[in-house]
């Protein structure tokens, strides 16, 4: 299948286990990506024939990650067309055939592992010596470039394996992603079955690192590519980049609702008067009591005391102190809430406490059109980075802003969060 200009693709096997290798022509060279299961060695040749004519010997050939189905045939090839194999400088390891617990996958943990314990020695030898190609494999060369195709770069993709990587060609946005990015979903049973077409993630039970997994699919879609080339599944070349962003969002946007749920609001803080916590949140006060009065809990987290302004009787919440200026400040994410509205009462008088220490201290409230670089400040509360996940998600779930926490936004919904300057008092100490 024609992908792009210079950049033809084709896909070996059938059904869900069928993968792709692709031949990219650059000037006068071309060079092979991935190479397929061990079987697929001859295909291979007689494809490279028909495109690039008789004896036709790539430049290089590159893999985006070791797993059987993209490089099982590449010691094949690179020893009879006498070229390197290159791969991320991470995964030379691999090339030996043989397990690595550090490399170690679910599927080779659960499966293949305890089945290979099974087998005599010698087989499994047999097994390992097929599929290691030391003795041709070389590491990619820092700084992205591409052996034998010039005007493509490779891309760190880590997640699937230790060092997955994909290429591509800037000028025209073309991305071979690997297993990355798939264009079938291969975590469910239906889409395994009918290899219906579905951007997805690579499978979990083969990918080494979940997390980084996730993270190397929001980085690609950052690229914003035009044509994506996946190691399973066709082609995308419509609406590649919204495609690959909305991929990105979905996985993000899972974890990060679940965890809304059930700590924070959802969304944009809309202009209630008091919008209260989870449930969740409140029935665990009593723990962050606890670990914030035994110093367990971040040193940022105090707990407040002040009186309730109609029972009298003690309230206790906690609270992030946040730095700005050199003077620490409480900023109420809830809005008017009920510890705020005490404090009003107690016309700002209570007391910080924390692992057994209990400070009076006086709360001026912050003027409205003040208080914007001191939530800015409480967002980059102990050494943030800007850009964060943590500081990113801080200001979407509670503020309602953009992951920039530019001051002008969060001065539009700074009247939302009332703010308190601490002004200590020692001669009160208790």
């Amino acid at each position: 299948m024609q992908v792009a200009e210079g950049v033809q693709g084709v896909t070996l096997g059938r059904g869900f286990p069928a993968s792709n290798v692709y031949f990219v022509r650059s000037g006068d060279s071309w060079a092979l990506i991935d190479a397929g299961w061990a079987g697929d060695a001859g295909a291979i040749r007689r494809t490279a024939e028909s495109l690039f004519g008789p004896g036709a010997r790539p430049a290089a050939i590159l893999l985006t990650h070791i797993h059987p189905d993209h490089s099982a045939a590449a010691g094949e090839l690179a020893r009879t067309w006498e070229v390197a194999v290159h791969v991320h400088p991470d995964e030379l390891p691999m090339g030996s055939g043989r397990y690595l617990p550090e490399f170690d996958m679910p599927l080779d943990h659960w499966v293949v592992m305890p089945i290979m314990r099974l087998l005599p020695a010698g087989t499994r030898s047999r097994i390992e010596a097929a599929g290691d190609i030391t003795d041709v494999i070389r590491g990619l060369p820092p700084g992205g470039a591409v052996p034998g195709l010039p005007d493509w770069e490779w891309i760190a993709a880590p997640g699937h394996t230790p060092g997955s990587v994909a290429y591509l060609r800037r000028r025209d946005g073309v991305l071979v992603s690997g297993d990355a990015i798939l264009t079938v979903d291969p975590n469910s049973v239906s889409g395994i079955l009918s290899a219906r077409q579905k951007p997805a993630g690579p499978p979990w039970y083969s990918t080494w690192n979940r997390r980084a997994a996730r993270e190397s699919i929001a980085a690609l879609a950052a690229l914003t590519p035009r044509v994506l080339a996946p190691g399973h599944g066709y082609p995308v070349a419509v609406g590649t980049a919204e495609v690959l962003q909305a991929l990105a969002d979905d996985g993000r946007s899972r974890r990060l609702r679940m965890v809304d749920r059930l700590l924070v609001r959802v969304g944009d803080p809309r202009a209630d008067r008091y919008r209260p916590p989870p449930r969740l949140y409140a029935r665990l006060q009593w723990l962050g009591h606890a670990l914030t009065g035994l110093g367990l809990s971040p040193r940022y987290v105090v707990t407040l005391e002040v009186p309730g302004r109609r029972s009298g009787v003690l309230r206790r919440t906690d609270l992030v102190r946040a730095e700005h200026g050199g003077q620490d400040y409480l900023v109420s994410l809830t809005g008017e809430s009920e510890w705020v509205r005490n404090v009003r009462a107690a016309r700002g008088r209570v007391v910080l406490a924390r692992r057994g220490r209990r400070q009076v201290v006086t709360l001026v409230e912050v003027p409205t059109p003040d208080r914007a670089p001191v939530i800015r400040s409480y967002a980059l509360r102990a050494g943030r980075r800007l850009g964060s996940s943590a500081v990113s998600r801080e200001a979407r779930a509670f503020f309602g802003v953009g992951p920039d926490l530019a001051v002008e936004e969060i001065a539009t919904v700074a009247d939302r969060f009332p703010t308190f300057r601490v002004v200590p008092d020692p001669a009160h100490d208790p």
